[in-house]
């Protein structure tokens, strides 16, 4: 958030002494109106100044008048003043499981759609001023929505999710940190954010999930892994109908948590995945720093335009009422 303010803001009193130069100038234009009305001999007032400068004189006062505002503003030291968050959390990606298997009852009403609920509560929990982006994957990785402060804009993105065929974790995470990327220079220690990963199976397409772990350990970036589902889901094959298990793979998640430094969570229920939730959200909330109050100053810019204006001033003055240009 952006402020104008002064430094010296007191200093503004001046600007009243610029309405009082307009009058006195205008004063003068009609006391001047009233000593040419009184010379009546037009044709000797022609010979003695055929080029008078009318309007032109008009311009260069103008100019004066600016150049004064300008100035007074200029001394009163005009700044721009913004409050920055500090953060070493940076951003927050979730990846969302969009796989069949997210199809099975063993949740209520069903896992993907206790997981959207829970999902879109994490984000509302998230601080406001940290960016949240989304991505899911099936067999294909997309990304929704890349990493903004409109959380309004994510939630929505986890509302619209729909299943597809196949489980690509690997691909998704090595996805994850291409977004996020590894730490800045400034802060090599620091992750330039977080993945938190929510899937009920294991990779079936694509590079393996541990590739895709190794790809988001090299960047330094913690996954929080999150198991959702019970050892008895099942689904029905789309294409035969056949009873199909589709059991939680706890043993994979956990390993991409561990390998990256995040936190591993299982939530066999809509109960504990929002309670998973709510920690990962405690975390990366607990890593954004103190705000910052950011000034800049903006005097030299405002005194290079009065100092604009006195120039264009002085040289109209020369070329148009003296004709020395």
């Amino acid at each position: 958030m952006i402020a104008v303010t002064f430094l010296n803001g007191g200093r503004l009193w001046l600007l009243v002494l610029v309405p009082i130069f307009a009058a006195v100038y205008i004063a003068s234009q009609y006391a001047r109106q009233k000593h040419v009305v009184t010379f009546t001999n037009i044709d000797l007032l022609d010979s003695l100044a055929p080029k008078r400068p009318g309007w032109r004189r008009h311009v260069v006062a103008g100019s004066y008048l600016a150049a004064a505002i300008f100035g007074i503003i200029a001394i009163a030291r005009p700044v721009d003043r913004s409050i920055h968050q500090t953060q070493s959390g940076g951003e927050i990606l979730l990846a969302f499981d969009t796989s069949l298997s997210m199809e099975a009852t063993d949740v209520d009403p069903n896992r993907l759609d206790a997981a959207k609920k829970a999902g879109e509560d994490f984000v509302d929990q998230v601080d406001k001023n940290i960016e949240v982006g989304l991505i899911s994957f099936n067999g294909n990785v997309t990304v929704r929505l890349s990493p903004t402060l409109d959380h309004a804009a994510v939630r929505k993105a986890i509302s619209n999710l729909q299943l597809g065929e196949g489980t690509a974790i690997g691909d998704a995470l090595a996805a994850a940190a291409e977004i996020i990327g590894p730490p800045s220079k400034d802060a090599p220690d620091a992750p330039a954010g977080a993945i938190v990963l929510l899937s009920d199976g294991e990779t079936t397409q694509g590079r393996p999930t541990a590739d895709g772990t190794a790809v988001v350990a090299a960047d330094k970036i913690p996954i929080y892994s999150i198991a959702f589902g019970t050892a008895n889901g099942t689904v029905a094959d789309p294409n035969t109908g056949d009873i199909v298990p589709v059991p939680v793979n706890n043993d994979e998640l956990a390993a991409t948590a561990k390998t990256t430094g995040g936190q591993f969570f299982k939530a066999p229920t809509a109960d504990a995945l929002e309670q998973a939730y709510a920690k990962i959200s405690k975390n990366l909330n607990s890593t954004a720093g103190d705000p910052v109050e950011v000034t800049v100053e903006h005097t030299w810019e405002y005194t290079a335009i009065a100092m604009v204006l006195l120039a264009i001033g002085w040289i109209l003055g020369l070329w148009l009422l003296r004709g020395l240009l």
